[in-house]
């Protein structure tokens, strides 16, 4: 439903200029990105702030040219058949300035339903429904500019569902808002996957790329750095992470000699915890107890887990 090949944005920017020539200064926004995600699939994308995310959410949207490769979406490719494009997707993005604050919530729905082509019963049935399915049906006659981030985030997610399309992309949807409304959000997510319906999404919450998405892609720098399910990214650091609990206070040169260890990548101190991320399985871990035993400290209980996604993904944006 969605397909890029080698995708690229360049933003070019005048630093000055001489007698001979113009100085030109180039940023690579998204770098050659090919993906493809299918029909009925909610795909992640995840990225430190300026990764790229944003920059390909508004070329798949068809609001910005690409600099080069070539994406489609529902079968329309964004550069030809733009028209297309747009009637084949709802668009929800992060830092929504389009609604009208002198509107209430209602007449926001409205006033966008008949830009669509709906009107009458139709457009004032689809509009209740959209806000009871958000939680705004109670606030519906409250101006826009009274709403929460929270109502304003939900109010953009019922504008992006206007329209039943066949695709839809959500830009950071429950970023910054609060527990209640976030859940809302993702909950009507889940529910348009479970109607066929294909979702890119991006956002910086780590368990709720775990707990939407059917796969995940980790972007850095405008590069596709990594690709697959929540599992398989979890496994792309190799090894375990090792929890142990401590009894009493081990000396400064412990945690120095257990961060020297051959197994060992990163160590960090929580008291009484110990969390060990190391390279190896049963030898990591038999080494560790080895030198724990060798400083006199006493081992209150350890437990073995795979890293968290958000471990995963701080590991892989480091090392880029």
């Amino acid at each position: 439903m969605i397909r890029t090949e080698n995708l690229t944005k360049l933003y070019q920017r005048n630093t000055g200029c001489s007698w001979f020539h113009r100085d030109i200064d180039e940023t690579v926004a998204v770098d050659h990105i090919s993906l493809h995600i299918k029909k009925g699939e909610i795909y992640g994308l995840l990225g430190p702030n300026g990764a790229g995310k944003t920059t390909l959410v508004k070329m798949l949207s068809t609001l910005i040219l690409p600099t080069s490769g070539t994406a489609s979406v529902n079968g329309y490719d964004i550069i030809a058949e733009p028209k297309q494009v747009r009637t084949s997707i709802g668009l929800s993005t992060g830092h929504e300035r389009s609604f009208y604050f002198r509107l209430s919530g209602e007449q926001n729905l409205e006033f966008f339903g008949t830009l669509s082509g709906m009107k009458g019963k139709i457009l004032k049935e689809r509009t209740d429904e959209l806000l009871k399915r958000v939680g705004l049906y109670e606030e519906r006659k409250v101006k826009f500019m009274k709403y929460s981030d929270g109502m304003r985030k939900k109010l953009s997610l019922a504008r992006a569902l206007l329209v039943d399309s066949p695709v839809y992309l959500f830009d950071e949807p429950t970023g910054g808002i609060d527990p209640v409304s976030a859940k809302v959000i993702r909950e009507t997510i889940q529910e348009l996957s479970l109607e066929g319906k294909t979702v890119l999404l991006t956002t910086h919450d780590m368990l709720e790329a775990e707990e939407l998405c059917d796969r995940i892609g980790i972007l850095n720098k405008g590069k596709l750095i990594r690709e697959g399910t929540p599992l398989a990214l979890q496994r792309e650091i190799e090894g375990k992470k090792i929890v142990i609990e401590l009894q009493g206070s081990p000396p400064r040169a412990f945690f120095s000699e257990i961060e020297n260890l051959d197994y060992v990548s990163r160590v960090a101190v929580g008291n009484p915890y110990l969390e060990i991320l190391c390279e190896g399985q049963a030898d990591a871990i038999n080494e560790v107890v080895r030198t724990i035993s060798t400083f006199g400290v006493r081992i209150k209980s350890i437990n073995v887990k795979h890293p968290s996604l958000e471990e995963v993904f701080t590991e892989l944006t480091r090392e880029q």
